[in-house]
Parts: C-alpha cells; structure tokens; sequence
C-alpha cells in the first residue's frame, strides 16, 4: 500500500469526528439560546415612583403614567419597566387613588419586529422622539386612564384575558374573556372599563360579526356588566329590542356613568347614549359607528358607512354635534 494514501477507515473515521463536533457545537449553541436569560426582564428595576414630580399645567382628560428610569449609556440597551410580573391579586380595591402628580405620557402597543413586539410601550409627551420603554405587559388592546388601565391579551384557541394595571404597571386583577379582543376604554374617574370582543368573526366589515361588550369595575376586578344586551333600550320613547342585537364602540363620559356606543341591528349601525347605573341606552341616530366623544363632550367623531351594493363599502370620518345635531364629513376620504 502506497504510504502517502490514507486508508479508507481513517477517511471515514475523520469525517466521523468533524461530524459530531458541528452537532455538539451546534447542540450547545442552541441549548445557551434556549437557557439564556431573557433581556426583557434582565434589566434593573426602575427606582419607585416619586410622587413630588410637579404636575402640567392641565391634566383634564389626560393619562398620567409611571415614569420609568431608562438605562444609561453602560447598561442594557434593553429598554424595561418592571423585570418581573407579581401574582395576579383578586382583592378588592378600597378606593381608586387621586392621579398621580406625573408627566403626562403616551401609551401604545410596540410593533417593532424585536423581543418587544406586542408590549405596552410608554413614552413621555415631552420626548416622544426618545426610543419608547417597554413594559412586560402583552397586550392586543389597551387604554389607561387616572390610575387604571387595562391590557387586552392576545387571543389563544377563541380565549382572551383582560388584565387591569396600575400607574407602575403592575396587575391588579385578571379576567378570563370568550372571543378576540376589539376594544377596550377606560372611564374619566377611572372606576369602569367597556371591554368589547368578537364572538363571532373578527372584523366589523363583515356581515355575520357578533359581539359582546361588559362593564369592569376596576376596584374590584369584578363583572358590573356581563353583556351590555341585558340593558333595557329606548327608540322613540318605546322599549327597543331585537335578537340580532350587536354593541360595541363604548366611549364614557366625564362622569364616568353616561357614555355613547353603536348599536348594530337589522343590517343599520345607531348611536346609543348609555346610563351605566340605570342599566339602560336610547337610540339617538342612525349612521354612526365606532364613536368617540370629544374631551368637552359636545361632539363625537365617528366613521361613516358609504357605498354598497353596486360599489366598495367604505367609512368615512365624520363629526356629530351633539346640541344642533349637525354632522359633516372631514377632509380625510381614505377609508377608515
């Protein structure tokens, strides 16, 4: 045998070893990925709130939030509120805490394709073009008011859950929901929530959607409302009332009991105007959908079903004063 040939069992004894040793490298590599600590929750906590931080010269109507400390240039890039989420409590809540004397922010669900994605993101009005912080809330849906908010859960086999937070973002309460989230507002005194979800389908375009909208009491963490078809109805001075019976759209009132919704029935979408308390909504018009009441309450900004039939279903943003009655159309024809 020619002493500068190998023989086949060594060939094959080396490819042997390499083999192995890219298998356990990258065994090892992937077993560190999955082990590794994640750096959402690695980052420090943030100093506890300071409630001596001068409040802006108007906070009507406004969100005010827990200010979150951001890492400095030698820590992590990670940007955390809170590393760690505490037990859910189902105790009751006395009282709903006075607004905390902070800057007002901005809250929002973080789109970015990163280990953020679907968080709820805070940002200050005062440096909305700093990089948001990230808090370990998942949420489809949210909406914080005084010192409540509330983070709809992503849907998981036809179930969501609701979570109510506080100013520093941590539970107060869960609620376990049947359907996928669609929107969630929170009342001006921060007492109530309206939480709507599809039941049925997804999308407020098609035409076999159900819905069902309950009431939270944000104290207790407990169902005020079930379902907001169990309120008596009034159209004309007639009690009003259908099997198709469709609410959602909640927008509360300064008072936190008042507030308007669309009541979909019959292939028309109306404007209610809601008593919490009473447990009862009258018919105010036809044609209004998704509404939104105005900070001084006079008017509510709404979309507008156009077309039909013959030609594409659009909505268009439109306007309602609730005193005369009048309604325009806004400059925007996009659909909405």
């Amino acid at each position: 045998m020619n002493g500068g040939l190998r023989p086949p069992w060594w060939r094959i004894a080396g490819f042997s070893a390499l083999t192995l040793a890219a298998v356990g490298g990258g065994s090892l590599y992937l077993a560190r990925a999955l082990y590794r600590t994640d750096p959402t929750v690695s980052a420090p906590t943030p100093p506890p709130l300071a409630p001596s931080i001068p409040a802006p010269a108007s906070t009507t109507d406004r969100a005010a939030v827990a200010a979150v400390k951001r890492p400095g240039p030698d820590e992590s890039s990670n940007l955390v509120a809170i590393p760690n989420l505490p037990r859910i409590s189902h105790e009751s809540i006395a009282t709903v805490t006075p607004a905390l004397k902070v800057p007002p922010s901005i809250m929002f669900r973080i789109t970015a394709l990163n280990e953020a994605h679907g968080r709820l993101g805070v940002v200050g009005l005062a440096e909305v073009d700093r990089r948001p912080t990230a808090t370990p809330l998942s949420c489809e849906r949210l909406h914080f008011r005084i010192d409540r908010g509330v983070c709809l859960t992503p849907p998981m086999f036809a179930r969501s859950g609701a979570v109510v937070f506080d100013s520093d973002f941590q539970p107060r309460h869960q609620l376990h929901l049947s359907g996928v989230p669609s929107r969630v507002r929170v009342a001006p005194d921060g007492r109530h929530a309206a939480i709507t979800v599809f039941v049925i389908g997804h999308s407020y375009a098609a035409t076999n959607f159900s819905t069902r909208t309950s009431f939270v009491d944000l104290r207790t963490g407990d169902l005020a409302v079930e379902d907001m078809e169990t309120f008596t109805v009034w159209r004309d001075g007639d009690r009003f009332k259908a099997g198709d019976f469709n609410f959602w759209g909640v927008t509360f009132a300064r008072d936190g009991n008042r507030f308007y919704a669309t009541l979909g029935t019959g292939g028309r979408a109306y404007l209610v105007e809601g008593d919490l308390a009473l447990r009862e909504a009258r018919v105010l018009r036809a044609g209004v959908e998704c509404p939104a009441l105005s900070p001084d309450n006079t008017r509510v900004a709404f979309k507008k079903r156009t077309g039909g039939f013959l030609t594409a279903v659009a909505w268009r943003l439109s306007v309602l004063d609730l005193v005369t009655g009048k309604e325009w159309e806004l400059a925007e024809t996009r659909s909405v």
